[in-house]
């Protein structure tokens, strides 16, 4: 039924196309080129067996559909990945979720991007509607931009402005080429932290999303409250699941204040489980300095991404995604960054996550970013240490170049 939806949108997004006036808005994209190299067990850093990379490109525009330059936008967007034989040479596995085969692994080309905006005219409504392939952002349900490629959704999004400084969501999620969490996850031949699938060109890996009817979420933001924005979201996976997330933050003189609360509901399932996180934070003069701590307890099901592997908690590590979401476990996460005018982004990251009935997890992760034009170069180097018997803590070197246009 989603395949047949998805495709009825896409023929209607068609013909709306090849019917009407079409002009370009803007045009643009990114090359990347990631690689990471680790010591995990018996591997040396910058060996192939240790090593992960990939070359990625995505090209994206918007354009004007019809004689209204304000009514209907199309979006488009497309992405590719490959290692160009590297899996050969210099790395044995990718960041994204590629097919292998005898020769090495296959490039992935796929549509990431298909959607017509729909914005009302003046004086009607201050609605957009939002009809195909395209990118989210919710607390449960999100776009990770982490990696070479992002993970995007075939979905209906209803975002409503009626109300003074507040903003009305109601979408439906039929499809991600990410995580089907309540499958368990995939197979995924990444040594990182891979979200993305991809099985070549003819093939998008695109699958339902939580369950064959698809999900619903609902939320609401709003600044009604002087220096505070509060959210509250609802997730519906019929005949699977319910989860709420409320959260609120606040900001006043370079000092940061937040709170957040998830809760579960899954059927089948006697009691329902939630968790909570809270930060304070602060700015000044490029110095940023927070420190966090979340709990979640031991009925929880998760309080990370629905179509994904990293949660929006204060808490979540800077690289080992899926540990401080989980059920009965206390985390706590401290964060410095400094942005030295013309010299460069620094950072420091350490992450904290006790588990009941699981080995604890600790993170220290160090970043150096710079930009050079269009140009941004990053360097991070990242200390895993899971503390269980006959288990070495583990160092990562991972190399970000990304170039705009």
């Amino acid at each position: 039924m989603n395949k047949l939806q998805l495709s009825l949108v896409a023929i209607a997004m068609m013909t709306t196309a090849m019917s009407a006036d079409i002009t370009s808005k803007n045009f643009g994209g990114t090359a990347s080129l990631f690689y990471g190299t680790s010591d995990a067990g018996d591997n040396d850093f910058f060996d192939k067996k240790g090593a992960y990379g990939n070359v990625g490109i995505n090209l994206n525009g918007a354009a004007n559909v019809g004689s209204c330059d304000t009514c209907v936008t199309l979006n488009y967007g497309v992405t590719g990945v490959s290692t160009m034989g590297l899996e050969n040479t210099l790395v044995s596995n990718t960041w994204v979720g590629q097919t292998a085969h005898n020769d090495g692994i296959n490039d992935g080309v796929w549509i990431d991007t298909l959607n017509l905006a729909f914005h009302p005219l003046d004086g009607i409504s201050n609605t957009t509607l939002v009809l195909g392939r395209q990118a989210l952002d919710t607390p449960m349900v999100f776009t990770e931009t982490w990696n070479i490629a992002k993970n995007t959704y075939d979905a209906a999004v209803a975002v409503n402005n009626d109300i003074v400084d507040t903003t009305l969501v109601g979408a439906w999620v039929g499809r991600t080429n990410g995580i089907d969490i309540l499958k368990g996850g995939f197979a995924n031949p990444v040594v990182g932290q891979g979200v993305v699938r991809t099985d070549g060109i003819s093939d998008n890996a695109f699958h339902r999303f939580l369950t064959d009817e698809g999900a619903y979420a609902f939320g609401a933001v709003t600044k009604l409250i002087p220096t505070v924005t509060a959210q509250a979201w609802y997730y519906i996976a019929p005949s699977a699941a319910k989860t709420a997330w409320l959260q609120a933050d606040t900001e006043y003189a370079g000092f940061g204040l937040g709170a957040q609360y998830v809760y579960n509901d899954v059927d089948g399932n006697a009691d329902t489980g939630s968790g909570y996180a809270v930060k304070l934070g602060y700015n000044y003069e490029g110095l940023g300095l927070s420190a966090a701590y979340s709990s979640m307890d031991d009925k929880l099901t998760t309080a990370a991404n629905l179509g994904g592997t990293q949660s929006k908690l204060y808490t979540e590590a800077w690289w080992g995604y899926g540990q401080v979401s989980q059920a009965d476990t206390d985390s706590f996460n401290v964060t410095a960054t400094y942005s030295a005018a013309d010299i460069a982004d620094l950072g420091v990251y350490y992450t904290n996550a006790d588990h009941a009935t699981a080995a604890d997890f600790s993170e220290i992760a160090v970043t150096a970013g710079k930009d050079l034009g269009n140009l941004n170069l990053t360097a991070a180097y990242i200390n895993t240490d899971i503390d269980s018997p006959n288990t070495d803590a583990v160092n990562e070197v991972q190399v970000y170049a990304t170039y705009t246009f």
